[in-house]
């Protein structure tokens, strides 16, 4: 085993040596994942406030008095048209209201995240109440109470465990970003160690040195390894300092949104255990894929070419981790190559794992990366894939 060690020590001296691959995928994520992730959140929430703040000009046709005195208080500023869907379209305001037969109709431009659709849920909240008053006049005439309205109260508990909640909007972002820098983290490596070696010429010659192939692909693999998981770690620690430096800085403007941004763990120590063993077991199943087809590739931009389908491959099921709720959990789901992982660490991210989940998992985990190694290691044993050139 001399021999994997040595091998090991090489190519992390290479990977020490570029100081491009260590900014990338152990700085660049504990610097960048804070900023993807609250940016666009505090960004829209500090936009939405200033937008309930500050007074728009929204086209009015037909409304009554008394609804435009309402329209005043919600801090529009009402503007006579006499076409306000087209006046919306063509964005000469934000939102435009018509009154016809008892109907109030609302435009606006609803398609996205615009200020147009913070403008027209003003518009909304202050029409609804004009309603709520017009119906409370409407039964003190009649001699009745507006309680009669509301017979019963309804009160909204949150009763996900406390691991989804300490997770909160991003649960499903960290074990997206886990397999992301996995994936990124170990390609570096793989290519250099591969096809980076095929031209620099050295390949041959460390292949041709008395030393067993397995004792060399292992040596490249834990190296890699090494790399995936260390940039897998750096993500996981941007989201969740990230997550505590926001809510430290931004907490009156959180609350003022009601919003459980989350981005932190708070898993009971076997899960933390689980965690990390998932996460090296992915790796090395993705590790000996990277370098087979690294070792396959005629050059470093060719290897690549073939890695790049790796993340796209993975981003549907990534992405559906968001709907996991609505899918019936099946045991043979834990069985399917990736997605079982990505399931697994949902799961244990939100808390809701099961020992049977994480058996499958395992197991099947450890026997494709046992098969996807041997591959590695008969690419490595294959001349015309090592001198593929």
């Amino acid at each position: 085993m001399s021999a994997v060690v040595r091998i090991y020590i090489k190519e992390m001296l290479s990977v020490l040596r570029e100081r491009r691959v260590i900014f990338t995928t152990l700085i660049l994520p504990i610097l960048l994942m804070p900023i993807l992730m609250y940016g666009p959140l505090l960004f829209f929430g500090n936009a939405a406030r200033q937008t309930q703040e500050k007074v728009q000009q929204v086209g009015v046709q037909d409304v009554p008095e008394a609804a435009l005195q309402r329209l005043r208080q919600a801090k529009v500023e009402p503007i006579p048209t006499q076409s306000p869907e087209a006046d919306v379209r063509e964005q000469k305001v934000q939102a435009a209201v018509r009154f016809q037969g008892g109907t109030f109709t609302i435009y606006g431009r609803l398609s996205g995240a615009t200020q147009s659709s913070l403008v027209v849920s003003k518009l909304e909240t202050a029409l609804r109440n004009y309603k709520d008053e017009l119906v409370a006049q409407t039964l003190r005439t009649k001699g009745l109470s507006t309680e009669i309205l509301e017979p019963v109260q309804i009160r909204t508990q949150d009763a996900s465990r406390v691991q989804e909640r300490a997770a909160g909007i991003f649960a499903f972002l960290i074990p997206y970003f886990l397999v992301i820098f996995i994936l990124n983290g170990g390609q570096a490596v793989a290519i250099d160690s591969t096809a980076g070696e095929k031209e620099k010429g050295t390949l041959e010659a460390l292949l041709a040195a008395p030393v067993p192939l397995s004792q060399i692909v292992i040596g490249k693999a834990l190296a890699t390894l090494t790399v995936a998981l260390t940039a897998a770690l750096a993500g996981v620690i941007g989201i969740v300092l990230g997550g505590t430096v926001v809510r430290g800085l931004f907490a009156p403007l959180l609350q003022r949104q009601n919003a459980n941004i989350g981005g932190g763990l708070s898993l009971e120590p076997w899960a933390y255990g689980a965690l990390l063993a998932t996460s090296i077991l992915f790796a090395a199943l993705m590790v000996s894929v990277q370098l087979s087809l690294g070792v396959y590739a005629r050059s470093y931009k060719e290897a690549q070419s073939l890695m790049a389908p790796l993340l796209l491959v993975f981003i549907i099921p990534l992405l559906m981790l968001q709907f996991s709720d609505f899918l019936t959990q099946q045991s043979w789901f834990y069985l399917i190559p990736a997605f079982n992982v990505m399931l697994l660490l949902d799961g244990l991210v939100k808390g809701s794992a099961q020992p049977w989940q994480v058996t499958l998992t395992w197991i099947s985990t450890l026997a494709y990366a046992a098969l996807a190694l041997g591959l590695a290691v008969r690419s490595f044993r294959r001349e015309d894939v090592v001198f593929r050139n």
